[in-house]
C-alpha cells in the first residue's frame, strides 16, 4: 500500500541505500581520511578550511541518521 509520497518498500530501500552512502562518504571518510591521509576526490568537507570540515561532516552524519529513522518509519507505515 502506498504511502503519502507514493512509494512502496523498494522505493524506500532506495533512498535509504542513498542515504546511507552519502551519510559514509560526506560524514564518516572525512575523519577517517584525516587519521590515514588520504585524499578522497569527493569528499566536500575535506575542502573546508581548518575546524570548519569538523562541524559540517559530523552536521552530515546527523542529518544522515535523522533521515535513515524517518525513512524506516516510512518503510514501517508502507508494511502495514
Amino acid at each position: 500500500m502506498p504511502t503519502v509520497l507514493g512509494m512502496d518498500e523498494r522505493g524506500y530501500d532506495g533512498l535509504q541505500a542513498v542515504v546511507f552512502l552519502a551519510g559514509i562518504y560526506e560524514g564518516v571518510l572525512p575523519f577517517v581520511s584525516k587519521v590515514f591521509g588520504w585524499e578522497p576526490m569527493l569528499a566536500l568537507p575535506l575542502r573546508l578550511p581548518g575546524p570548519l570540515w569538523w562541524i559540517v561532516a559530523g552536521a552530515a552524519v546527523v542529518v544522515c541518521v535523522t533521515l535513515l529513522e524517518l525513512l524506516d518509519r516510512g518503510k514501517k507505515k508502507a508494511r502495514q
